[in-house]
């Protein structure tokens, strides 16, 4: 399996196809292959694509320490470097969107467009604090990860779709992964998050971007997105009525189509 280290941390990665390069970023306590349709849409549609495992996810090496949105930028920035890439079209989802903001402002020169979906400009609102340290108290005991994940669950996927073979399927396995988190490393990722809020920088964003919101979105719901969209100079905002959280998955189609028209029509 392909790995690298970066700043004493060991992180997996998956890079595969030809073309131009496209980093998939995942978000909080999943990893790397939530991204499975859209490595197949990619690589078969003539791109490189890059899917790492975060800091502290999936078979990446722990968060040994507090792990800001930032650090997970400067992780990607470093697995390009490894991968001798200059450049790259950035597509992440919640936790993933973040780091696609963050990388576009603190990397410009080697992202020339991002894709946000379900995600938000901030996470460092007097709720979010309080959410982190429910989360804190949850990780620390027995199977914390897979407790929160089964009460997460619900809000992540469309109802359809968490009913469908597929949905029963991907519940058995991400119970798999949940069951083997560190509960210590996810905190120190959450911590991180806390510090995130890039509103007042939307507008030094100049690559071009899409912002995918799901209707059924209860986590980071619709108008969050739309503050994002609105933030970016040119952004696209797109809605997919009938997806929840992780639209990437439970509205494959359709999410796979947006991203592959939009890389298309902002190629560089």
């Amino acid at each position: 399996m392909p790995y690298f280290t970066h700043a004493g941390h060991r992180l997996h990665y998956v890079a595969l196809g030809e073309g131009r390069p496209v980093a998939l970023v995942h978000g909080f306590t999943n990893a790397g292959l939530a991204w499975m349709h859209q490595m197949a849409a990619l690589a078969f549609s003539g791109y490189q694509v890059i899917v790492p495992d975060l800091r502290g996810h999936g078979l990446s090496g722990p968060a040994t320490n507090k792990t800001t949105v930032a650090d997970l930028g400067g992780d990607l920035m470093a697995l390009l470097d490894h991968l001798k890439i200059e450049r790259v079209a950035v597509c992440g989802l919640s936790l993933g969107g973040m780091v696609a903001q963050q990388a576009a402002l603190d990397h410009a020169s080697r992202v020339d467009a991002i894709v946000v979906a379900n995600s938000r400009a901030t996470f460092s609102t007097p709720e979010l604090y309080a959410a982190v340290e429910g989360w804190t108290e949850l990780f620390l005991q027995p199977q914390g990860p897979l407790k929160r994940f089964q009460a997460t669950w619900p809000n992540m996927l469309a109802e359809a779709f968490r009913g469908s073979g597929a949905g029963k399927a991907t519940f058995e396995n991400w119970c798999r992964l949940a069951a083997r988190a560190d509960g210590s490393s996810l905190i120190n990722v959450a911590r991180g998050m806390r510090e995130f809020d890039v509103r007042g920088r939307l507008g030094e964003i100049r690559q071009p971007a899409l912002v995918i919101a799901g209707g059924q979105d209860r986590l980071f719901p619709p108008a969050q997105a739309r503050e994002v969209a609105d933030g970016i100079a040119g952004a696209c905002y797109e809605l997919i009525p009938e997806a929840a959280h992780i639209s990437s998955l439970d509205s494959a189609d359709r999410f796979n189509g947006l991203l592959l028209d939009f890389l298309e029509q902002n190629g560089q």
